[in-house]
């Protein structure tokens, strides 16, 4: 068994950094940031949904400002 540095052998990006799989890393991280981003509207989606419900119950009638 051989001693070596760490990433030596392997296959690294122009900036450094080691490969996810065949894709850049700034690749996967967009990959991230978009299903994190999705994950946050779902969330403030389903917040909006209940308010409005809630705002429904409270004071009926009026003026829609959320359609669903």
């Amino acid at each position: 068994m051989s001693m070596h540095r760490p990433g030596e052998g392997q296959k690294l990006t122009r900036d450094g950094f080691d490969r996810i799989g065949p894709f850049h890393p700034y690749v996967v991280w967009a990959a991230v940031l978009l299903v994190d981003l999705i994950a946050i509207l779902a969330v403030l989606a389903v917040l909006t949904m209940a308010g409005d419900r809630i705002e429904d119950r409270l004071w009926p009638g009026g003026t829609e400002w959320v359609t669903f």
